[in-house]
């Protein structure tokens, strides 16, 4: 059975050379420094089964340590398209991620694409396999949502020649193609919200370092322009629902009208739990807004007030572009900023009287407010 290693550990193997720009490196330099034929490389990278064990090994730590993709695989064998799609999303267990794998999969599917779906789990070296395990698999293309838009794993990306998309990530790379969220956009238009309601306190629950999340709690902030208390580090439901007797103790948030902005859906179901448990009434005492509107949301038991970025039809702007991209290697990238929208249900108390915003409400799934600054798909 191949052992596991980590990868950053492959250069200091003995007897190896300092590692050559991976643009630099051919198949003909993974033979010779591994001391087998060429034909050898190409079937530990097609059909490692053929192969034994040790030298399998030998040259899979020669590949790791180069971050070695060969130009045909990566190109997708040119004339022999594999109908394969890579995803690589951040968690499954935050519904978000489902919702966009659901809007990637309507698009692949009718396209008669097949999905090989994985996830990072936040770590930046499983990202980094995953992309790789693609590429070396012949995938068409390869959707991602990223944990940094710079990293290991997206420059191996840029530099495999794949067509590929970042979802809920923007790029300052201008050849790069996104569909994304405006998040500083709709943590301002969480703010305006949060202003029009009679409160006394105001709470934000930082719960990622993702930028996104980072983005939404910078445009929550600037917007709402006074002091507000901050918790961060809280990054599952757990987490949220421990948080709640901390803020009881703190903040007094059974005594003091507050509210809360979380910054995904998904940590304030956990809060949501804690405020029940320690029978805080909502939105009476206690009101709270989120972010990313999941399905989910509107089914709690109270349903949950928050910002749509609309993704599903994220998920599918993507694969429409990522399709584009595959069918025509020339077009342009595809940089989709998608518009937020104040969706209100019964988490929030109501507007002081004058200082209505402008109440959106759910009209039919998903919301169709995108904007794009190029064509796509």
């Amino acid at each position: 059975m191949q052992s596991k290693r980590n990868i950053s550990e492959a250069p200091q193997a003995a007897g190896y050379q300092t590692p050559l720009r991976m643009k630099s490196t051919t198949i003909v330099d993974i033979a010779r420094e591994a001391g087998v034929s060429k034909a050898t490389v190409s079937r530990v990278l097609s059909k490692p089964y053929l192969v034994n064990e040790k030298t399998r090994e030998k040259v899979l730590l020669i590949i790791e340590k180069y971050s070695f993709v060969p130009n045909a695989l990566a190109q997708g064998l040119a004339g022999m398209p594999t109908k394969i799609i890579g995803v690589m999303v951040d968690e499954f267990a935050n519904d978000f991620y489902i919702e966009l794998a659901n809007g990637i999969d309507n698009v692949l599917t009718g396209e008669n694409y097949s999905v090989q779906l994985m996830s990072s789990r936040w770590e930046p070296e499983r990202e980094l396999r995953g992309i790789r395990s693609f590429l070396l698999s012949r995938v068409d293309g390869i959707l991602m949502a990223p944990f940094s838009a710079e990293s290991e794993a997206t420059d191996l990306l840029k530099n495999s020649g794949v067509p590929h998309v970042l979802i809920n990530m923007t790029s300052s790379d201008p050849a790069v193609s996104y569909v994304c969220g405006d998040s500083y956009k709709g943590g301002r238009l969480a703010a305006s919200y949060v202003k029009s309601l009679d409160q006394e306190q105001v709470i934000t629950v930082d719960v990622s370092e993702h930028r996104t999340v980072k983005e939404r709690l910078r445009g929550f902030r600037d917007e709402f322009g006074t002091k507000l208390i901050d918790y961060h580090g809280i990054k599952t439901m757990d987490d949220g629902r421990a948080l709640v007797p901390v803020m009881i103790a703190r903040n007094g948030i059974d005594r003091k009208k507050t509210t809360l902005f979380v910054g995904n859906d998904y940590i304030a179901f956990g809060v949501l739990a804690g405020l029940y448990e320690h029978k805080i009434a909502i939105p009476r005492q206690l009101s709270i807004i989120a972010y990313d509107d999941i399905r989910i949301a509107s089914m709690c038991r109270t349903p949950l007030t928050t910002i749509s970025q609309s993704i599903y039809n994220m998920g599918k702007i993507a694969a429409q572009a990522l399709v584009t991209l595959i069918r025509n290697p020339q077009s342009p990238p595809c940089r989709h900023i998608i518009e937020p929208m104040l969706i209100v249900r019964e988490s929030t108390s109501s507007p002081r009287e004058g200082r209505g915003t402008g109440r959106q409400r759910r009209a039919g799934y998903p919301p169709k407010n995108i904007q794009a600054d190029s064509p796509c798909g």
